[in-house]
C-alpha cells in the first residue's frame, strides 16, 4: 500500500504544475445572414504533441519556428476541425498568437458563404491520439442566438452547432455540456486532487462503523465548506465582480496544499479542518474560474454555464471522497495507518506541493 501510494504521488508530480489548467481550445463562431466567421484558438505547448514546433529541441518557441510549422498546422486543422455541412467547407489562415493564462495559443480564422437554413455540424478530432482529456470550448452566436457548448476529440458524431431550419442549442444543452466540463477538469485538477486528499487523509472513515461524533460529520462539515467557499469566488470571478490573477492564484494553491498536509503532521487544534478548507476554497475557486472567463461565455448563457459547470465539479469532487474511501477500507484499521498513511502520505504531499510551488513561482 505505501508503495502504491509513493507511486500516486510520484505520477502527480509529473503532471504540469498549472494543473487547473488542462488542454483547452477555444473555438468563437459567428453567422450572419450567409456568412459565417470562425476563429480557432489552440495552445503551442499543445501543438508541440502534434508536430515538432521546438524544431532545436531547446524548451523554447521561437516566432521563427511557429512560422516554419504554421503550414502543417494548418493542414493538421484543416484535416480535423471544420463544418460537417459540404456548402460550407472551411479554408484555415493562419491569425497570429494571443496570450492566455497557461500560455502562447495559435489563432487561425476562417470566413465562408453559409445557408441560413443549413444545419450546422462541428467535426472535431484533433488530439484524438495524443489527448484524450483535451477539450474543445465552443462560444459565439448563429443567427442571434447565443452558442456555448463544449466538444471532444473521441466524439463520434459532430457537435450540433444548429438544426436545420432551428435555433442552436440552448439552455439545457449548455448545462450538461459545462457540467461535464466541470467533472472532467475536477478529475484532471491534480492540485485540487491533492488538497482534497490532504483533507481526508487524517479522518480515518470506517464503513459500518457507527459512533458518536463521527468521522463522517467531520466529513460533510469539511466538504460542505470547500465547497461554499470555491462555490463564491468561482461565481464572483465568472461573472466579473472579482479578480485575482493566475500569477499568485497558483502558487497559493499549491501552498494550500502544503499547509493542510503539515497540519495533519503537526496539528493545531484552534485549525479545524472545516476551516481550513473554506478559506483555501476560495483560492480554488479562482483556479476554476479561469477556464469559464477564458471560455468568454455569451452573457446569456454565461449562468447556466457557471450552474452546470459548478455542479460537475462537486459531481467529480463527490465521485473523488468516494474513490478514497473505499479505497481506504483496506487499510484505515490497521494499526499503522495514522503512522503510515496518515502523517507519511501527508510528508509526500508536502514535497509535491512544495514542488509545484516552485514550478509556480520561477
Amino acid at each position: 500500500m505505501k508503495r502504491l501510494f509513493t507511486a500516486l504521488l510520484c505520477t502527480l508530480a509529473l503532471h504540469t504544475a498549472w494543473a487547473h489548467k488542462g488542454s483547452d481550445a477555444y473555438l468563437d463562431v459567428r453567422q450572419t445572414g450567409t456568412t459565417l466567421a470562425v476563429q480557432f484558438s489552440v495552445a503551442l505547448k499543445d501543438l508541440d504533441l502534434l508536430l515538432p514546433l521546438d524544431a532545436n529541441a531547446d524548451g523554447l518557441v521561437t516566432w521563427a519556428e511557429v512560422q516554419a510549422a504554421t503550414p502543417a498546422v494548418l493542414a493538421q486543422l484543416q484535416a480535423h476541425a471544420g463544418l460537417d455541412t459540404a456548402a460550407c467547407a472551411l479554408q484555415w489562415q493562419f491569425d497570429g498568437l494571443e496570450r492566455r493564462s497557461d500560455g502562447a495559443y495559435l489563432r487561425a480564422r476562417s470566413t465562408v458563404n453559409c445557408p441560413v437554413d443549413a444545419a450546422l455540424g462541428w467535426r472535431y478530432s484533433l488530439f484524438k491520439d495524443q489527448d484524450a482529456n483535451h477539450r474543445l470550448i465552443v462560444t459565439g452566436q448563429i443567427d442571434g442566438h447565443d452558442l456555448l457548448a463544449t466538444a471532444s476529440p473521441l466524439q463520434t458524431t459532430p457537435l450540433v452547432l444548429r438544426q436545420a431550419s432551428a435555433a442552436p442549442l440552448g439552455i439545457a444543452a449548455t448545462v450538461l455540456d459545462y457540467l461535464a466540463l466541470g467533472m472532467h477538469h475536477l478529475l484532471e485538477g491534480y492540485d485540487h486532487m491533492a488538497f482534497l486528499l490532504a483533507l481526508v487523509l487524517p479522518l480515518q472513515l470506517r464503513l459500518g462503523r457507527a459512533e458518536g461524533g463521527s468521522p463522517w460529520w467531520s466529513l460533510l462539515r469539511t466538504i460542505t465548506a470547500f465547497t461554499v467557499g470555491h462555490s463564491i469566488t468561482l461565481m464572483l470571478a465568472t461573472f466579473g465582480w472579482s479578480e485575482a490573477s493566475p500569477v499568485w492564484v497558483e502558487p497559493a494553491i499549491a501552498a494550500s496544499i502544503a499547509a493542510t498536509a503539515l497540519l495533519n503532521i503537526y496539528p493545531v487544534p484552534a485549525l479545524r479542518p472545516e476551516r481550513l478548507a473554506l478559506v483555501f476554497g476560495l483560492v480554488h475557486g479562482y483556479g476554476f474560474a479561469g477556464l469559464l472567463i477564458e471560455a468568454a461565455a455569451p452573457a446569456g448563457l454565461l449562468p447556466w454555464a457557471l450552474a452546470g459547470f459548478n455542479l460537475g465539479v462537486e459531481a467529480g469532487q463527490l465521485t473523488a471522497v468516494t474513490a478514497w474511501v473505499l479505497l481506504s477500507q483496506l487499510v484505515v484499521r490497521q494499526p499503522w495507518y495514522g503512522r503510515l498513511v496518515v502523517r507519511g502520505g501527508s510528508g509526500l504531499l508536502v514535497l509535491l506541493a512544495g514542488f509545484w510551488f516552485w514550478q509556480r513561482v520561477v
